[in-house]
């Protein structure tokens, strides 16, 4: 379509009034009003002046208007003429514009198709973890984006998730499974460790409180089983002490009876000196202390009496 000139012939108006006359009376009598001071005497006159110099600003404001309003009548019909020629052009704008827009549409719509044929092509296993909605870049359906552009970009982001679900996968961590899972949401690889990370202390923590509560059950079952030992032993001691009491007292007994019993024999006899026409043989029991029997023994040689002794 060849283009069309337009072609006005505009002739600049001249406004003439006689505004330096003006300016330079208003200026000579606006300088009289600088350093006027009006008293309650002059009120009323002060008033009356302002009211002047206020119906003056109307008026040449009026003339403004008025001139403006007269000026503006050749510029208001070619403004109308340039619309009304604007609004000729705009039918057929916006029927082409249409159809642009409708095949930048079908464009677009091609151009999604490839774009998520190419994703089916390369996601993989990868689909869990990265929908096409995750990585999709709007930039890509752009006329000036290939799809080679679009295949590297995709496969960059394929190859680092897929690197970052084979680090997540290759810890040892019972928390692997959700850690993948919250992976899986936001593809928030250091929110992933982390998360393990945190379960791991917690685990830890919880392993070690375990220990030392086993260790201290394990304590006191020792310290049980060592008291019942003890106490078995002192029981144990305790009976053979009894019997061993048992046992001496009845040597002792018997001990004490085969004595007596040996005392007072009639062999006993044979072992006295010589019997004197007045003496007598008798035989005592005595029960004393060492220091009582000594005594005893000193009574005995100090009247010269013969005797003989077998402890019991």
């Amino acid at each position: 379509m060849n283009e069309l000139q337009v072609v006005v012939d505009q002739k600049p108006g001249v406004i003439g009034f006689n505004f330096e006359e003006i300016r330079d009376e208003l200026q000579a009598r606006m300088d009289l009003y600088k350093n006027a001071t009006f008293t309650d005497e002059y009120r009323v006159y002060a008033k009356n002046e302002v009211a002047a110099l206020r119906k003056m600003k109307k008026a040449i404001d009026d003339k403004r208007k008025e001139v403006k309003n007269q000026y503006m009548i050749p510029y208001n019909d070619f403004e109308g003429k340039a619309k009304e020629l604007m609004q000729i052009i705009d039918q057929p704008i916006g029927l082409i514009s249409q159809q642009i827009t409708e095949m930048e549409e079908r464009r677009k719509e091609e151009k999604k198709a490839k774009i998520g044929a190419l994703y089916d092509s390369l996601v993989g296993d990868l689909g869990d973890y990265l929908t096409l909605k995750k990585i999709y870049n709007a930039r890509w359906e752009n006329a000036s984006t290939s799809m080679a552009a679009v295949r590297k970009e995709m496969e960059e982001v394929l190859s680092s998730v897929r690197k970052e679900v084979a680090m997540l996968g290759a810890m040892t961590s019972d928390a692997v499974p959700e850690a993948l899972r919250r992976y899986k949401e936001d593809l928030d690889l250091a929110g992933a460790i982390n998360y393990v990370n945190q379960y791991e202390a917690q685990k830890a923590e919880i392993m070690k409180r375990e220990a030392e509560k086993k260790r201290l059950e394990e304590e006191q079952k020792r310290r049980a089983e060592e008291e019942r030992i003890r106490k078995e032993e002192r029981e144990r001691i305790k009976e053979e002490e009894r019997i061993r009491k048992e046992e001496r007292e009845k040597a002792e007994q018997a001990a004490v009876n085969e004595a007596a019993q040996g005392f007072f024999s009639e062999e006993a006899d044979d072992e006295l000196p010589f019997e004197q026409p007045t003496t007598i043989t008798a035989f005592y029991k005595v029960v004393a202390t060492p220091e009582e029997l000594e005594e005893v023994e000193m009574a005995f040689n100090s009247i010269g009496i013969y005797y003989t002794r077998r402890d019991a």
